[in-house]
């Protein structure tokens, strides 16, 4: 079975972020993303709320070591690992306290890790409800998006090794020759659940929760707004993905995205081409350029 078959399935299912502050971050994001603490063995500490969950610990501000996707079965997870070892791939401990036994993680071209499991039995949940009861609208954890100074590296490491499918690539066309500069991959139906920009070096871009319509990300900027956190960039539509958007910075910079209506794409659905203008990363306006 080919890698992209066997990764096939797989969905976000958290992050970490590190910090020299967990209680600042902390309350952040339970008051802007309507998520509850859980404090963990280890000293981190896992946010939870509807369909979406952090992991934050201590480190260096900013940084997010991993990203973690969940298996649809103990099965695929095993035979997934198994023909990563035998192309000769390295496979590392899990470092997430959200996944179980059998859980393992890869190292990218640039050092960070990428986290395959399914949630531990005895995970603890939250007692109590989010710090802001209004916070009830759909938000699922949706896609991670990062930076890189090496994009082939890292296309031959997701695309070649992982099996993510290519969904759409950005290009930045010149009279010498075409240039990539993004690619969008896929590993279920949805869109993008991870990303990576040419940039000029490696660094977190943003992460994005799923909403399920326009009206949804109203209400989410309506409570931004009370919280008198102010919408970063947006309201936009993406052209690669098709989905509406806003965004808005954590206490560390860290863009966080509220989408909605991301496009579906069909098994087989060939992969396309969009030019690097502003147009591309907005139909509707001004873009965040990263290079």
């Amino acid at each position: 079975m080919s890698m992209r078959n066997l990764l096939w399935g797989a969905e976000l299912d958290h992050i970490r972020f590190d910090t020299d502050d967990l209680d600042k971050l902390s309350a952040f994001y339970c008051s802007a993303l309507g998520m509850v603490e859980i404090s963990l063995e280890d000293g981190s500490r896992l946010l939870q709320g509807p369909g979406r969950r952090l992991v934050l610990g201590q480190g260096t501000p900013g940084e997010q070591p991993y990203s973690a996707f969940r298996f649809p079965s103990r099965e695929r997870l095993e035979k997934f690992q198994a023909a990563l070892s035998a192309r000769g791939h390295p496979v590392w401990p899990s470092p997430s306290p959200v996944f179980g036994e059998g859980a393992f993680a890869v190292k990218d071209p640039d050092g960070r890790q990428l986290v395959f499991g399914m949630e531990r039995e005895e995970l603890p949940t939250p007692r109590d409800r989010a710090r802001d009861p209004a916070v009830k609208f759909p938000a699922m954890l949706q896609h991670v998006v990062v930076s890189t100074a090496d994009l082939p590296a890292m296309i031959g490491f997701y695309q070649e090794v992982l099996g993510f499918v290519p969904s759409d690539h950005v290009v930045n066309q010149t009279d010498e020759s075409d240039e990539l500069v993004v690619v969008f991959y896929r590993s279920t139906p949805l869109h993008h659940s991870f990303a990576v920009f040419k940039s000029d070096a490696a660094r977190p871009d943003h992460h994005s929760y799923e909403t399920t319509c326009w009206n949804d990300i109203r209400d989410w900027a309506d409570h931004f707004s009370r919280l008198e956190i102010k919408l970063w960039w947006g309201p936009g539509r993406h052209g690669p993905g098709n989905n509406l958007f806003i965004m808005i910075e954590d206490p560390h910079g860290h863009k966080v995205e509220i989408s909605a209506e991301q496009e579906r794409m069909a098994d087989g659905q060939p992969l396309r081409i969009w030019p690097h203008t502003e147009r591309s990363l907005n139909l509707w306006g001004s873009a965040w350029m990263r290079s």
